[in-house]
C-alpha cells in the first residue's frame, strides 16, 4: 500500500468543487465586472476630490487661520514729538498701551546707563536721550525695549552731526544737547534755532544769565505760560533766572533740527531775544539792552497777533 493512501474500503476525500483550483494553486482573483468597473471609475475620482479639498481645507482654513491670528498686529505706534519731558512721553505710553508711567520714568530715571551716555561723574537720568519719533509698542514686553529704541534711534539720527565747533568753544556734546533742548522749547523754525543756539553762546561766553523761561517750567514740572515770583524765585539748578550757567541736563527731548542748531549756530552778536507776539511764534532779537526793551514793548504792542 502507497504511503498515505486510504486504507482498504476506507472513506474518499470529498471531491473539490466544480471550478476550485486544484490542491496546491492559489485562487485567482475574480475580474470586475462591467458594472463594478463603472462604479470605481465614479468612486475613485470622489475620493481622490475629497483628499484634495480636505487637503486645502488644512492649508488655507486651519492653517491659514492660525497664520492670519499670528499676523495680527500686536503693537501699539505711539508718537512723542519734539519737546517733550520724559514725564509727558511716560503719561502718553500709558495712555497708548496702558504700560505704567511709573514703569517708564524707572527706565529713564538716573542711572550708570544715563552718566555714560553724558559723560558725567554722578547718575544721570536719559531725559535728552529719548529721541522723539513714532515708535512700534508691544504693551506685553518690557518697557525697556522702548527705551533701547529710543536710544539707538538718537545715536543714528545724531551721527552725522558735527560736534567741532562746539569743541572748539568747548563745549561737550553733552552740553550741546542741553542747549538743543532749550532751542527746541524757544524756536519753531530752523532759522530761529540757529539764531537763538548763537544767542544761547554769546550770553554764556559773556557770562550773563540765560534768563531762559523755559528752564523754569521745566524746573516747577508744567509748561505753564505764565510764570509767578515764586516760580521765578525757585531754587532749582535749572532756574537760569537765579542761577549762571546751563542747567545741569536738558530740560526736554529735543529733535534733530534742534540738535544740529546747537552744534553749529548762527554767529551773531546779540544777546537777547523776546516773542514777536504777533501769533507767528518768531523773535525779535537784540545786541544791546536798550533795543531789547525797545523790542519788548513792541512785542507788547502787538497784543498777541
Amino acid at each position: 500500500m502507497s504511503p498515505g493512501a486510504p486504507p482498504p474500503g476506507g472513506p474518499l476525500p470529498d471531491a473539490a468543487p466544480s471550478g476550485s483550483p486544484p490542491p496546491g494553486r492559489r485562487r485567482r482573483p475574480q475580474r470586475a465586472t462591467p458594472a463594478g468597473r463603472k462604479v470605481l471609475a465614479i468612486v475613485i475620482p470622489v475620493i481622490a476630490l475629497l483628499v484634495i479639498v480636505i487637503g486645502l481645507w488644512v492649508t488655507w482654513g486651519g492653517n491659514g487661520s492660525d497664520q492670519a491670528a499670528q499676523t495680527t498686529p500686536t503693537t501699539v505706534d505711539v508718537l512723542f514729538i519734539e519737546g517733550l519731558r520724559r514725564s509727558e512721553m511716560a503719561e502718553i505710553l500709558q495712555k497708548k498701551t496702558g504700560i505704567p508711567a511709573a514703569d517708564y520714568m524707572k527706565a529713564t530715571d538716573p542711572s550708570a546707563l544715563g552718566q555714560r551716555l553724558a559723560g558725567t561723574k554722578k547718575p544721570t537720568s536719559l531725559e535728552g536721550f529719548l529721541f522723539p519719533a513714532t515708535y512700534p509698542v508691544d504693551p506685553k514686553k518690557p518697557v525697556t525695549d522702548l527705551v533701547n529704541y529710543q536710544l539707538d534711534t538718537f545715536t543714528q539720527r545724531t551721527e552725522g552731526i558735527s560736534y567741532k565747533a562746539a569743541k572748539r568753544k568747548n563745549l561737550t556734546k553733552y552740553d550741546v544737547l542741553i542747549i538743543a533742548s532749550l532751542v527746541e522749547r524757544e524756536a519753531s523754525t530752523t532759522k530761529e534755532r540757529r539764531i537763538i543756539a548763537g544767542v544761547i553762546e554769546n550770553r554764556l561766553r559773556a557770562r550773563m544769565r540765560l534768563d531762559i523761561d523755559a528752564t523754569v517750567q521745566y524746573a516747577v514740572g508744567s509748561w505753564k505760560a505764565e510764570l509767578t515770583k515764586d516760580d521765578l524765585a525757585i531754587a532749582s539748578p535749572y532756574n537760569t533766572r537765579k542761577y549762571f550757567g546751563l542747567p545741569p541736563g536738558p530740560i526736554c527731548n529735543p529733535g534733530e533740527d534742534s540738535l544740529k542748531a546747537a552744534a553749529n549756530p548762527i554767529p551773531s552778536k546779540y544777546l537777547f531775544y523776546v516773542s514777536k507776539n504777533d501769533g507767528t511764534d518768531l523773535h525779535y532779537f537784540a545786541t544791546t539792552e536798550a533795543e531789547h526793551i525797545a523790542n519788548i514793548k513792541r512785542a507788547a504792542a502787538n497784543g498777541g497777533g
